[in-house]
């Protein structure tokens, strides 16, 4: 081959290339930006829209269908769902896998254009947003205040938030429950009837009085002066004498008919820090920016931003996700490590040479550092996949160099000068270790066309893991036939070290146990294959004993509640119950670090667009937990005390509690592992039946954190106005109930700047004024005569059930039920959901179906069966052409239920599950296990044609090839037992794929040392 001669001819170019990728793939590592996961942009956007004041209802006929109505024309539109709860409209939209969000956003934008004419004056423009890995925090900081508590927001807004969007990288920056300043004018309905006036006929004047209008330009002598009538509010005195009106020629001004003040907003949502009220700050990183350096930039900010700090001002470090990446990264360069070593002594037990160990220890730093090449270039970032992707190749990488060394010291004992040896017994092997190469990244090749989340996880697994392998065959042609014939030298066995002697006799004892074996096997072949057919078909039948997965979810210290009082308990009610929370959350958990949670609902529904829920009667507890290797339990046995704990809490009516990661819940959708979808038209009849199952549900043993979105309904007041008595005072419906919702929620009375800080006026009745029916049925109206009546005299009040939330989907309501699998597979749980669902009497017109990560996983399933036909498939044809037989390689095909046999059995002993990643695994085994069958057959053929009678060439080809075999067997095993045995943050992830590799290549290699040679007898008769 030119690869092998041009390295033995051009030794010093040789190293100076190899010094080369080495060193480029040195500097690329540096450059890599490093991340938990890679980068995903789900094929989604997320509409929202803030109706400040309006119900559910109201929310759902005014904004969320009018949208809807121009959105379900979007291109390549696969599912709509909404969410309409009071104050705040979600649609989210989810679209193929291969769309283009960039025009999709515009097209979504120019029809919410179109529509927005439609949408009620109160509403706000609706916010599009992307849905991908970079919406998830990078840094949560905790903010508390004694004294300057009411200025807290100011205080963040002028010293912290400018100060952090400085910082490089940082995209975005939220703030949950700061205390907003107001301006709050109470009026007083009484004087307000005696002049006659509506609450939007004052904030008119508001407004008007709250102007600075340039005037125009006059040039006196030689200077253009600019001429300005300023009439914005300096003070409070100047809001308070406001002119509203004339009344018999006297002026009438705010002060008048009003209380003005200066407070805080009334608040819908509180964030608690370590139990005390404060100011959440959640720093978002740009796409593409480097996690840890976004980190690192923002505390370098915030330690400048801390001196200037009023004294009573504290800042904490709630969450930090670059200590996940740190650690999981870490954690996968130990494990990659300790796979190395465990190579390397494979490597020099079987070659007890230390010039032959280091052709082979050099293969593996010059054949995994191309990839580090190729992520740059890819645009990638280090994360546990593309890591993963290395300490899967670390066994692999050195087989082809081993055979192409063993092959050439072979030929060197026969008294082959190291040159010829080099040159002739790499050429000798190239086509068998380039087919074996090519077997294994065959199989990697369909993974590129894996969809959805999962396919964008493995695609870097893939791409790296073929990459990676070409690498190691580029060095073992090139670099390992150079270093051979330099340093590899005839032995005399005379002067053989004691531990060559021992082993070799080891070694020589197993060859010859291996030949008589072999010599039983090719003349007794029915007893053989009986056998292997034998313990294949009792594996399959224990496959009912395993259950099944989705993607394992991995403990980074996470313990999250999610709790719900009854439907009408206000944000101060529901308080009360975060206090008792966060109290069970301290006795409970002495791993605790932080401790923060969220009450209330945000007006803008931040957190429920990010997966949560949120209401005024919801309330969200977070704990932050010490690192897996620093305690004793894991964060789910955590969550399950502290869930029997708040079940005992006579006020909480729904809760979920988890345990894990949040920013891995948050990339697969914040999907819970088992909903259930009720859908129709009825809302009645679909709550009576997702009301049924949840109560099934909540009868089933292995079933918990049952948690429904059925809107149980809550107290409301409805005005029901008499036409006919309206109209006969000048009333129409709009006008009195515009005035009504000025009365209760408030109206805009413009901004006014104190200071520095722009504060929004609001103008309404006090509290005292609109805190019960009859104070209602007291709002003065104002008519079109110029008088006013009170609201009784034209309407009758309703005391009513109004709707909490209405969720849809594809423009048809549904309710959803989710909950979790406990102490069964996620498979085993949705068999028995599924049984109880049939049990049910649907009535008509209502569909009820399992989703949630059932149907992902499902899904999944799908896609890696067609993957692993098509790679089976690859594989054969790969084989095909290089042995130019359909023959041979069905011969060797029958390695891959042995390995299924060795996954199985794996299976069992550690009692893994079939999941996404263990399904990888058996992939991946398809590519592996048939090298060692491709290496006996095509020695076997290559002894038969130099005339070694058949029966021989098959012992003499099992002999000479057990070593190598055996060799790369273990190499590829033992890297994979650091993998296997790994614990800490990320390990969930990799260690069942340790576990699969292992099992399936141990049990393989055993069975294929006889089976294949026996299948090669039968065939070639």
């Amino acid at each position: 081959m030119i690869l092998s001669k041009t390295g033995v001819n051009r030794p010093v170019f040789t190293i100076m290339l190899f010094l080369a990728i080495f060193l480029f793939g040195i500097i690329s590592y540096l450059m890599l930006p490093k991340d938990v996961f890679p980068e995903i942009e789900l094929p989604a956007l997320t509409v929202s829209t803030v109706y400040p004041g309006a119900s559910a209802e109201e929310v759902e006929e005014h904004v969320t269908a009018e949208l809807e109505e121009v959105l379900a024309g979007t291109g390549n539109l696969i599912n709509m769902t909404s969410e309409s709860k009071d104050n705040v409209s979600f649609i989210t939209l989810q679209f193929d896998w291969d769309t283009n969000l960039e025009e999709v956003m515009g097209t979504v934008r120019d029809f919410i254009n179109l529509k927005e004419r439609d949408l009620p004056d109160g509403a706000e423009t609706p916010v599009v947003m992307r849905v991908d890995t970079d919406m998830f925090p990078v840094l949560i900081y905790g903010v508390n205040a004694v004294e300057n508590f009411d200025n807290l927001g100011r205080i963040i807004d002028d010293k912290v938030i400018n100060a952090l969007n400085r910082a490089p990288g940082v995209g975005a920056l939220i703030n949950m429950g700061e205390p907003r300043s107001e301006i709050k004018i109470d009026i007083d309905p009484y004087k307000q009837k005696a002049y006659n006036l509506s609450i939007n006929q004052i904030a008119q004047a508001v407004k008007s009085e709250n102007v600075t209008v340039p005037a125009g330009n006059i040039v006196a002598g030689k200077s253009d002066l600019s001429v300005t009538t300023p009439g914005d509010f300096k003070s409070l005195f100047d809001i308070s004498n406001t002119l509203i009106t004339l009344h018999d020629g006297k002026p009438v001004r705010l002060s008048d008919i009003a209380l003005i003040t200066r407070g805080l907003k009334e608040a819908d949502e509180v964030a608690r820090i370590n139990s005390r009220n404060g100011v959440g700050i959640f720093v978002m990183k740009q796409s593409g920016a480097n996690t840890l350096e976004v980190v690192e930039a923002v505390r370098k900010e915030m330690e400048n931003i801390m001196p200037v700090l009023p004294e009573d001002v504290s800042v904490e470090e709630l969450m930090d996700n670059s200590e996940l990446v740190v650690v999981s990264i870490d954690n996968l360069f130990r494990t990659i490590f300790f796979a190395a070593i465990f190579v390397i002594i494979v490597v020099l037990i079987f070659l007890r040479e230390i010039r032959s160990s280091l052709i082979i220890i050099i293969t593996i730093p010059f054949s995994l550092i191309v990839a580090f090449i190729y992520m740059y270039f890819a645009g990638f970032t280090v994360n546990i996949f593309s890591l993963l992707s290395i300490a899967i190749a670390i066994g692999m990488v050195i087989d082809n160099a081993i055979v192409v060394l063993e092959n050439i010291t072979r030929h060197i004992e026969n008294g082959v000068s190291p040159k010829q040896a080099a040159i002739f017994g790499t050429r000798e092997m190239g086509l068998a270790i380039t087919a074996a190469t090519l077997t294994t990244i065959a199989i990697f090749v369909p993974l590129l066309f894996m969809s959805g989340v999962v396919g964008i996880i493995f695609k870097q697994l893939a791409v790296l893991t073929a990459v990676t392998l070409l690498a190691s065959l580029f060095t073992a042609l090139f670099l390992t036939p150079m270093l051979s014939s330099k340093l590899i030298k005839k032995q005399n066995k005379n002067n053989s070290s004691y531990f060559f002697r021992i082993s070799e006799s080891f070694f020589n004892s197993i060859e010859s146990f291996y030949v008589k074996l072999l010599n039983f096997a090719v003349y007794h072949k029915t007893v053989v294959i009986s056998i292997v057919i034998l313990v294949f078909a009792t594996s399959l039948y224990l496959t009912k004993y395993i259950g099944t997965d989705y993607i394992p979810v991995f403990d980074a210290g996470d313990v999250s509640t999610v709790v719900e009082t009854r439907i009408d308990a206000s944000s101060e009610e529901t308080l009360k119950i975060t206090n008792q929370i966060e109290d069970i959350f301290r006795e409970e958990i002495p791993e605790l670090r932080s401790l923060y949670s969220i009450t209330g609902q945000s007006r803008e529904g931040i957190l429920g667009s990010v997966g949560f829920r949120e209401g005024r009667n919801i309330t969200t507890v977070f704990g932050r937990l010490v690192l897996p290797e620093e305690r004793d339990r894991s964060s789910e046995e955590i969550a399950e005390i502290i869930r029997k704990r708040i079940g005992e809490i006579p006020e909480v009516e729904v809760y979920t509690t988890t345990g894990g990661s949040l920013i891995s819940a948050a990339i697969l959708g914040n999907i819970s592992p088992i909903e259930i979808k009720v859908t129709g038209h009825n809302l009645d009849l679909i709550n009576e039946v997702a009301l049924d199952v949840e109560s099934r549900l909540r009868q089933m043993r292995n079933i918990n954190n049952i948690e429904s979105t059925v809107d149980r309904g809550k107290p409301e007041l409805r005005v029901i106005l008499d036409k006919d008595k309206a109209a006969s005072v000048g009333l129409n419906t709009a006008m009195a109930s515009m005035q009504i919702r000025h009365s209760l929620y408030g109206a805009d009375g413009g901004t006014v700047n104190f200071e520095g800080e722009n504060i929004p006026i609001n103008i309404r009745y006090p509290e005292h004024y609109r805190n019960s029916v009859d104070n209602v049925q007291n709002i003065m109206l104002s008519t079109l005569t110029g008088t006013t009546v009170p609201l009784g005299l034209v309407s009758k009040i309703e005391e009513g059930i109004g709707r909490l939330e209405i969720r849809r989907e594809m423009r048809q309501r549904v309710a959803y039920i989710s909950a979790d699998a406990y102490g069964i597979s996620l498979g085993e749980a949705a068999n028995l959901v599924n049984e109880e669902l049939d049990k049910m009497d649907v009535p008509e017109g209502i569909g009820v179906e399992i989703g949630g990560q059932v149907t992902e996983q499902q899904e999944a399933f799908g896609d890696m069966y067609i993957i692993f036909i098509i790679g089976l498939i690859l594989v054969f044809m790969v084989m095909a052409s290089q042995f130019e037989s359909l023959k041979n390689p069905f011969i060797i095909i029958f390695t891959i239920p042995l390995s299924i046999t060795g996954v199985i059995l794996a299976f069992l002993v550690t009692g893994l599950t079939l999941s996404v990643v263990t399904f990888l695994g058996v992939i991946m085994l398809i590519g592996i296990v048939v090298n060692n069958g491709i290496v006996l057959v095509d020695y076997t053929n290559l002894l038969i044609k130099r005339d070694v009678p058949f029966i021989e060439a098959v012992i003499q080809a099992g002999r000479n090839r057990l070593r190598p075999v055996l060799m790369t067997s273990f190499t590829t095993i033992l890297a994979m037992i650091p993998m296997a045995l790994s614990t800490g943050i990320g390990s969930e992830i990799w260690s069942p794929l340790g576990v699969t590799v292992i099992g399936g290549l141990m049990v393989s290699t055993l069975f294929t040392l006889v089976f294949i040679p026996v299948l090669y007898v039968v065939f070639n008769k």
